[in-house]
């Protein structure tokens, strides 16, 4: 009864964690599409970055994490080199499959499962956005639930005032190819979007033997929206939107052994050439917008995703596992041997099909008034409500292949569900309350958020393929939780500003313990403070934020996808203590004597993180490794220093921008003992770092005419073959140098 209670207080309340139709009148060609940050992310009391539809027209990347780069305080580990399962974290959060963060789209939540199963295995296509948003500090507690790091939000591409449209199409290195369409108006009431998008790729590895390494992805997303007349005494909307994606990708989690990185870090064994993802994903929301008054707003969205995911690899050569033939393929030489293809051998083979549903209302009211004698003293109110389900259809088979004269030939088919069959189940009801006060230069920003949380995990086990429940394993976890924060802002002159926030932040604690070694864990909780400064003119904006993460519990985690297990459990590690510095500045510089009209555009992005565990605790095992970890030992994966510089010239016909991303040297596992960087192929086990590198990419597009663009962009131009990770499994190489050409046609 008291969910149900709760359900409907927050349901029939007011919305939780959607954004704002920006525009106060709600006319109907002036609508906003929905943000997290308002019209003026230059005021907002707290830190956030928004990137736009111009900066991303300038710089021509359809992957994430090199856009993401460009914000300060957020952590990013590379992967696969095209950016399609970023791994992302906020503020020293981690950064394994964006499991820490809340993701949206359109201001609704797209983690297939974020309370059941939050890795974020489907990631929507960059390629397809007009705009990103990443909003940190105490703000996004409006945001949940994950509400440590901060939130991001990527905006998909936007219903135009008036008949609009583009046609783009490139091709470039490793048949790396785009092609990429919408077209949209807005007439008297109805108004649309309907776009297509298409990019693929032959992949850049170098598979044993030959063979396609690459992807083939594709969008559809439409919007239709009815609205009201623009004389109408109520201003109201009412929007249809409809996703749909998919999937197939030559992709594995497997690396190299150090050797044969260094002889080829293209490379890939022949013992991942049935290695393949298939994915597919579909999404409907239906969004209602009403100004009741000149200044009451509310804005409701209904959504239904449901997203199947398969990803098949090999998982073990000859008996012996991934993990022991990277550390020593001299001892484990016969598994050595079937993975590269020179041994005949039998390799066990996993499927692991998933199949993610969530669903969910949500609903928000603002309300802005003034008082006072000269109506001098400015309120902003808001209250929000969500209700949400979500739940993680686990269905994983092993299989037996023999690989033959370097070819993998299946031997015997597994029974489907003989290595995972499991259901988890999420509901939550959330709520928020967030009022602002401002008077002549001062801002007081306090809110309070509430989740309330059930978890239902039902293991049939291996031998149940039929789920009647013979070897059922259950647990029901039960958590509420109350998430206070305030910010204090500042106006010292117009333009520059400094504010102050702490919040408390929030992290479910995953699915119950049915027989985890670990026992069950509990929420993750911090108290997070931030100290700010702005400085907004025509041609220079600065930011610059201390962060401070005072950590009660941090909790680890056991994914494949970062090195563990793949069990999926989370387990208490206990303090820790995450602060640090970010620094940002654009700058538009024009010479004063020029004849020519020229400018130079400048962007800066610096961020230091100090990442260590306040807690001395035996561990549980999966990302962090097992054993003990110290009082002080630094939180692997979080890179202390990072940073990106851009310099660009441009005018009416054309711009060109060069960019720089730096990734100081990453510790891959917990201490604070003497560095070791991958030297030789014998000590994989005892490399606990991965060392500095540094990127340079360079963008460059011609206007033809108003009508026709060319473009052509060269990734990693220097072609650096640093070592950007070791997970998965072994080490991973950066994307070589990449050449793409292109042509956008702006109907």
């Amino acid at each position: 009864m008291r969910f149900v209670f709760l359900s409907l207080l927050f349901v029939f309340s007011i919305n939780h964690f959607n954004a704002q139709i920006t525009d106060d009148s709600l006319k109907c060609k002036e609508m906003n599409e929905i943000t997290i940050m308002g019209p003026n992310s230059k005021l907002l009391p707290g830190s956030g970055m928004v990137i736009n539809e111009l900066t991303l027209a300038k710089i021509n990347q359809p992957d994430i994490n090199k856009v993401l780069r460009m914000i300060p305080g957020v952590n990013i580990r590379d992967e696969e080199g095209f950016g399609l399962r970023p791994n992302i974290g906020l503020r020293g959060t981690p950064v394994n499959r964006c499991t820490k963060i809340t993701l949206m789209e359109d201001g609704v939540l797209i983690a297939p499962a974020p309370y059941a199963d939050p890795s974020a295995y489907y990631f929507p296509t960059f390629a397809r956005m007009q705009g990103v948003e990443v909003l940190k500090g105490s703000s996004q507690i409006k945001y949940g639930p994950y509400t440590i790091g901060g939130a991001v939000n990527l905006l998909s591409t936007a219903i135009p005032y008036t008949f609009k449209g583009l046609i783009q199409g490139s091709y470039g290195s490793f048949g790396t190819n785009q092609q990429h369409i919408w077209i949209g108006d807005s007439q008297k009431q109805f108004d649309y979007v309907f776009e297509v998008n298409r990019i693929a790729s032959n992949g850049f590895k170098q598979l044993d033997g030959g063979g396609n390494t690459g992807f083939d992805r594709r969008d559809f997303m439409g919007k239709v929206r009815w609205h009201s007349l623009a004389e109408a005494k109520i201003q109201q909307a009412l929007t249809f939107k409809f996703v749909r994606s998919e999937e197939i990708g030559n992709e594995t989690y497997l690396g190299l052994t150090f050797d044969d990185f260094q002889e080829n870090p293209l490379r890939r064994y022949s013992g991942t050439q049935k290695d393949i993802l298939n994915m597919n994903h579909s999404l409907f929301t239906l969004s209602h917008a009403i100004n009741l008054t000149s200044t009451l707003k509310v804005n409701t969205t209904a959504y239904l995703g449901n997203t199947f995911r398969d990803w098949a690899r090999a998982y073990s050569f000859g008996g012996q596992s991934i993990n022991a033939i990277l550390s020593d393929p001299n001892t484990n030489a016969l598994g050595y041997g079937i993975m590269t293809g020179q041994t005949d051998g039998d390799i066990i083979y996993r499927s692991a099909a998933r199949n993610y549903y969530s669903r969910g209302i949500q609903t928000q009211m603002t309300k802005d008034f003034r008082t006072g004698r000269l109506g001098n003293v400015n309120h902003k109110l808001q209250i929000g409500g969500r209700y949400h389900e979500d739940q993680a259809d686990r269905y994983g088979t092993q299989s037996t292949y023999s690989m033959t004269n370097s070819l993998m030939i299946m031997k015997t088919s597994g029974i489907s569900g003989n290595q995972e069959n499991q259901i988890r189940n999420a509901r939550s009801a959330s709520g928020f309350l967030s009022y602002e006060l401002g008077l002549k230069k001062w801002k007081v920003n306090p809110g309070l958020r509430y989740e309330y949380i059930e978890l239902d995990f039902q293991n049939y086990g291996i031998s149940d393929a039929a789920r009647i429940g013979k070897d059922l394993q259950r647990g029901q976890n039960f958590l509420s939780v109350w998430i206070p924060g305030a910010t204090l802002f500042y106006e010292i002159n117009n333009g520059m500003n400094a504010f102050a926030g702490v919040h408390k932040g929030f992290s479910p604690p995953g699915m119950p313990s049915v027989n985890s070694s670990t026992g069950q864990a509990i929420e993750e909780t911090a108290l997070n403070y931030e100290l700010g400064y702005h400085y907004n003119s025509d041609k220079l904006n600065i930011q610059a934020v201390g962060f401070y993460s005072d950590y009660a519990n941090i909790l680890g985690s056991d994914n494949i996808s970062g090195g563990g297990a793949g069990t999926g459990d989370l387990f208490n590690a206990g303090r820790a203590l995450i602060h640090g510095v970010e620094f940002s500045l654009d700058y538009d510089f024009t010479p004063l004597k020029s004849n020519l009209t020229l400018t130079f555009p400048i962007r800066v992005a610096y961020t230091y993180t100090n990442a260590r565990f306040k807690e001395t605790f035996v561990n549980g095992g999966g990302d962090w490794g097992s054993g003990q970890i110290n009082t002080d030992d630094f939180i692997p994966f979080i890179t202390p220093h990072q940073g990106m510089v851009s310099i660009g010239i441009e005018n009416h016909q054309f711009n060109v921008t060069i960019g720089a991303r730096y990734l100081g040297l990453t510790r891959t596992k917990p201490g604070q003992d003497e560095i070791i960087v991958p030297e030789s192929n014998e000590n994989y086990a005892q490399v606990n770092a991965i060392e500095a590198y540094t990127i340079f990419d360079l963008s460059a597009n011609y206007y033809i005419s108003q009508m026709w663009t060319v473009y052509s962009t060269i990734n990693n131009f220097t072609n650096n073959q640093n070592i950007v990770a070791n997970l998965p499994q072994g080490y991973r190489p950066s994307m070589p140098i990449a050449v793409n050409v292109g042509v956008k046609v702006n109907l």
